[in-house]
């Protein structure tokens, strides 16, 4: 198959990053059958009442290999998968590795209009889905789009199925092709292995394509930082279904490692997650910050004795309030660990677990082996030593750009292959980074920027506030105005003069101040738990709207 990509990594680059053994021409299947192989009746996934050791994954994941070839499946074809967290994300992805074909996760939460473009975006030509989780039928949603899928040759469904697609479960039985020919398809260390979706906070997903050494480039680097080994046992708490936290980092690594993944089916009350880390003797965790954030109480309920196996707890996605971090680290006794980056363009910086505490819980470390970070201008010139300037990258772990959007690809890539970031941040005198902002959501107003970070960073500090996020208003004298949209600690209340009472203690310049606060019972985000700005000042707009309609 030929995909319209670009191509980001050059040859020196490419000599680099095996010279510094950030590639180690390893594939993911190729590494999973060898910690197979060492340690076949040890548990690899536990996800809800199932088991799996490590001779049963393999099986499954053969005989699934064995099958799709039998299917027709070609090198290189893109085969979707649709499901909840389930050990099925990891046996489908390793079975396509295993044949050289590329797996695209899509997390459940996604319906017709997401999955229409995805599906046609790729040319996906099986899809694999569960039948029903949640009150939602997989099977009807995917029977009502069968004629807008020109290029889908297969449905399968787990658990059930309906007219038109077929059960998952019989590519599970023994295919009859054999281990040789397998072998034959494996995907070769420089070739496409897998996708990934951005976050698709202003638009809809993308799809970014990476090789086995990408990924692989990108586990590694977290395998050092957080000293990851086969005797680690992770709770993967976030949703698998896109990006690296919620699957690269908690589910792959012990898979590849020889450790075992716990995974939490789903997220809900987070007291589940906290007794699924203590029940099952974690050893790490990862997580997105608003998750920590709803687990924090509840580990504050427990005796650090509850967590004696617990070390490091891993993070990333978006910011971690340094109050909560310090918290669960108090409490847990572990170290917590945070990951920068994105989905398309890789992780550049990561802390360690071997850093300061003031390092671990205020910045997002230093640059990894390999990687280059650049902070530019608004011209594109290196910003000036000491100034904040917009993260730029080039990394063994970046995605090749985006699937057929050529466009798209060389305005984030641009022509030197550096990844631009859109966020703004600052290098301190030890070379560590510090996220300031976001290029973009930075507000004007009446000539002046103000930074949405600073204010969010002082006033998650509030004990009524659970979640925050500063986000633009419209405003016909100053352009723009902050707005701060809270979730409430539960039993908790919060007026506007109480907010700007508690900013105006620490200090904070006037203009600085937000304009206007809206209570939330949730905050909107991207699958990939970033929140969205752009429907807040949506929001907000239609508000102030409305309101200027009933004056007048």
């Amino acid at each position: 198959m030929k995909y319209d990509l670009i191509h980001v990594t050059t040859p020196a680059d490419a000599e680099k990053y095996r010279e510094l053994g950030c590639w180690k021409d390893e594939t993911l299947y190729g590494k999973f059958r060898k910690a197979a192989d060492r340690n076949p009746d040890k548990t690899a996934i536990i996800c809800g009442t199932r088991k799996l050791t490590f001779a049963e994954v393999r099986r499954q994941v053969d005989n699934l290999a064995g099958n799709l070839v039998k299917l027709g499946i070609q090198r290189e074809e893109i085969v979707a998968a649709q499901f909840p967290n389930s050990p099925e994300i990891p046996i489908i992805h390793l079975a396509l590795n295993r044949i050289g074909a590329l797996f695209m996760p899509l997390h459940d939460g996604f319906r017709e209009m997401e999955l229409t473009h995805l599906l046609n975006k790729a040319g996906a030509v099986t899809v694999i889905v569960t039948h029903q989780h949640r009150n939602h039928n997989y099977s009807e949603t995917y029977q009502k789009l069968r004629g807008e899928l020109p290029t889908v040759r297969h449905i399968f469904t787990t658990g059930g199925h309906g007219s038109g697609t077929a059960p998952f479960e019989a590519l599970l039985e023994p295919s009859g092709v054999s281990e040789n020919d397998l072998d034959q398809r494996q995907s070769k260390p420089d070739e496409l292995a897998h996708i990934m979706l951005s976050s698709g906070t202003t638009s809809l997903p993308k799809i970014s394509l990476f090789t086995n050494n990408n990924i692989m480039a990108m586990m590694g680097a977290l395998e050092s930082m957080i000293h990851l080994s086969a005797a680690d046992t992770s709770a993967a708490l976030a949703p698998m279904g896109t990006g690296a936290t919620g699957y690269v980092f908690p589910v792959l690594p012990p898979l590849l490692l020889g450790g075992t993944s716990i995974i939490l089916e789903h997220w809900s009350d987070p007291a589940v997650a906290v007794d699924l880390i203590v029940d099952a003797g974690c050893t790490y965790a990862t997580a997105i910050p608003t998750q920590m954030t709803l687990m924090a109480p509840v580990i504050e309920k427990r005796p650090t004795s509850d967590f004696d196996k617990f070390r490091r707890f891993n993070n990333g996605g978006a910011p971690l309030p340094y109050d909560v971090a310090r918290k669960i680290e108090e409490i847990m006794n572990c170290r917590v660990q945070a990951v920068y980056g994105s989905t398309d363009g890789g992780a550049p910086c990561m802390v360690s677990i071997d850093d300061s505490i003031e390092k671990r819980l205020s910045t997002v470390g230093r640059a990894l082996p390999g990687r280059t970070v650049e902070l530019r201008d608004p011209s594109g010139k290196p910003a000036a030593a000491g100034e904040a300037g917009e993260i730029c990258w080039r990394s063994p772990d970046k995605s090749y750009g985006y699937l057929n959007d050529l466009e798209a690809s060389r305005a984030a890539f641009g022509e030197d292959g550096f990844y631009r970031s859109g966020d703004l941040g600052k290098f301190d005198a030890d070379g560590y980074l510090s996220i300031v902002g976001r290029v973009k959501d930075m507000i004007l107003r009446g000539g002046r920027n103000i930074s949405p970070r600073l204010i969010e960073e002082m006033l998650i500090a509030h004990p009524a506030i659970a979640e925050i996020a500063v986000a633009a208003m419209p405003s016909r004298t100053l352009g723009e105005q902050a707005c701060a949209f809270v979730v409430l600690t539960k039993g908790h209340q919060l007026s506007f003069e109480e907010a700007v009472a508690f900013l105006t203690e620490k200090k904070i310049a006037k203009w600085q101040l937000p304009e206007r606060l809206e209570i939330m019972d949730e905050l909107p985000k991207s699958t990939g738990g970033k929140i969205a700005k752009n429907k807040l000042t949506e929001l907000v707009t239609a508000k102030l709207q409305q309101e200027m309609g009933a004056e007048a």
